[in-house]
């Protein structure tokens, strides 16, 4: 029997769109739990593309009517799968930074729609800069050595005595998602807050309750600065070596964002002086090589670029980036959708 015109639009809407997972099997595993594959499910038809697929870049048949993909760390750039298959509209990313996918030119082209999940991620990097800040100020890892060691109980208690974040002024670079999470986070303990962010107005540093500096008076004036600005040609090198000599004797430098912020060897260059310390999540070369010389300075507390990294996050990234593959079907707007116009100033 032939089928009626009704027949076949209930025919289509019952069919579910096919929605392409495009990341390497280890990145898979730990953000496409059953949670979030569940979820996807629901919806749409998962299509799982392979690691041999992924390095061959023939994407032909994987990609077969395929209308939206999710990515995620070490995905392929946009092009390489956008460009011979012009079903793909949409793209979710379930990870932070979209540079690597060359969104900026797709979204250009005007025939693409993307979406990430940095703000899930925000959250775990506000955590581990707070939880760096407090280990150094009341001298965590110091007090583990020593009382390892062969310090006497009543010198480690009374002789090495922290600091109070109460009384710190601390000093954020940026205010973007995790700037403002990590000020979230501040504001219980009572701190000031002093803020450079050319984006940020007088009106709103008012209403968030912190003080607008340029860089060299925070610098001068904090004695915790944590950097939080988006890794771009105009910050690139932003953090001087001026800036970093400018700091008060013991004071902490925490980066969670980019090492491109800071001016090419002016970071050793101050800890080899042992006046400041420096909390290093991210660095110009990773993994870091075994010769760094970061790696035997001990006034420097280094972790492999690990902020953003919990089991809950990486859930909360696929299922947001799954959240936005259901919104765009449904005809919703997006949570996090990338516009045109902000893709530039990014991280």
């Amino acid at each position: 029997m032939q089928q009626t015109t009704t027949d076949q639009c209930i025919t289509k809407l019952a069919r579910r769109p096919k929605v392409a997972v495009l990341m390497p099997e280890e990145v898979r595993s730990r953000i496409f739990t059953r949670e979030v594959e569940t979820a996807l499910q629901a919806f749409a038809e998962p299509v799982f593309v392979s690691d041999d697929t992924l390095a061959s870049g023939d994407f032909a048949s994987a990609l077969e009517d395929v209308t939206a993909a999710i990515t995620g760390w070490r995905s392929p750039s946009l092009s390489s799968f956008l460009a011979p298959h012009g079903s793909i509209a949409f793209v979710s990313h379930a990870a932070g930074s979209v540079k690597s996918l060359g969104v900026e030119n797709a979204l250009r082209d005007g025939h693409i729609r993307v979406s990430h999940s940095a703000p899930e991620i925000a959250l775990a990097v506000a955590e581990f800069t707070l939880t760096q800040i407090l280990a150094h100020l009341r001298l965590h890892r110091e007090q583990d050595a020593a009382l390892r060691g062969d310090m006497g109980w009543q010198e480690m208690r009374t002789g090495q005595l922290g600091q109070l974040l109460a009384a710190q002024n601390v000093g954020l670079v940026g205010l973007g998602y995790v700037g403002r999470l990590v000020l979230d986070r501040l504001r219980p303990f009572g701190c000031t807050v002093s803020v450079y962010d050319p984006f940020i107005s007088a009106e709103q540093a008012k209403q968030l309750g912190v003080t607008l500096l340029d860089l060299e008076t925070l610098f001068a004036r904090c004695r915790v600065v944590s950097l939080h600005a988006a890794n771009l040609p105009a910050t690139e090198g932003m953090i001087k070596r001026s800036h970093l000599e400018a700091m008060a004797p013991g004071a902490l430098l925490v980066n969670t964002a980019r090492a491109g912020l800071i001016e090419a060897g002016a970071m050793i260059h101050a800890l080899q002086q042992g006046r400041i310390f420096a909390a290093i999540d991210t660095f110009d070369i990773e993994p870091l090589p075994q010769d760094d010389p970061l790696r035997t300075q001990g006034n420097v507390y280094l972790s492999p670029h690990c902020a953003g990294h919990t089991r809950e996050s990486y859930i909360r990234q696929g299922l947001a980036a799954v959240e936005d593959v259901r919104r765009y079907f449904a005809g919703e707007t997006l949570k996090q959708e990338i516009l045109r116009e902000k893709a530039a100033v990014l991280a």
